[in-house]
């Protein structure tokens, strides 16, 4: 099954970097969407929140108070 790979960036420093997450819950300014491996590549405007990220069938709870969200495929396969 694939992975996905999450990196949460604030502007002082890397907060959070791991490749073994399974899916992502996130709060965004047109809705919440949920971002799952291999989706297509987006930009989206992040809105104050709770994004919520599955790692090993366990879910894992962060604050957001906005941003952004980029998603890409890997091309290194």
């Amino acid at each position: 099954m694939s992975k996905i790979n999450l990196k949460i960036v604030t502007p002082e420093k890397v907060i959070y970097e791991n490749n073994q997450v399974d899916q992502i819950t996130i709060p965004t300014t047109t809705g919440e969407i949920t971002v799952l491996p291999n989706h297509v590549p987006l930009v989206s405007i992040l809105k104050s929140g709770e994004m919520i990220f599955k790692e090993n069938g366990q879910e894992n709870f962060f604050a957001l108070s906005g941003g952004f969200l980029e998603t890409s495929l890997d091309c290194r396969r």
